[in-house]
């Protein structure tokens, strides 16, 4: 069973892969414009980062009675980046093909951000480890 589940997640990945591919070369071709690029992907992470960090405050503002601002204003400036890129990609092609292509990079960014942030935390703290130095004078 367990290998039956590796090579369908394999699958869906080569799949998705194909996806991604063929939606870049379509709106490359027509419209001269990268759907699925580097900047788009950091930009959506940190408004899905954003959001999501504002939506944990707000709700431990509310429970506490605290001040539910900062959460809010959080989720604003997150949807707003999201929007952002979202509007970007129906600016740059048509309204069908930039509308259903941004739903699709919209869900598939959200597992890539949650494993980007991980590995980012992991690279952080292996390159913060630190020997002492030790001074003998």
């Amino acid at each position: 069973m367990t290998v039956l589940f590796i090579l369908g997640l394999i699958a869906v990945a080569v799949a998705l892969f194909m996806m991604v591919s063929w939606i870049n070369t379509y709106s490359q071709r027509h419209y001269n414009y990268e759907f699925f690029n580097i900047g788009s992907f950091i930009i959506i992470a940190i408004g899905y980062g954003l959001a999501w960090y504002g939506w944990t405050w707000f709700n431990e503002a509310v429970d506490a009675g605290g001040d539910i601002l900062n959460g809010q204003i959080l989720v604003g400036i997150g949807v707003m980046l999201v929007s952002g890129v979202f509007l970007s990609n129906i600016r740059n092609t048509s309204l069908a093909f930039g509308f259903f292509a941004g739903m699709f990079q919209l869900v598939l960014f959200v597992p890539l951000s949650v494993a980007a942030a991980f590995a980012f935390i992991v690279a952080v703290a292996w390159m913060s480890e630190t020997k002492p130095v030790y001074n003998i004078n």
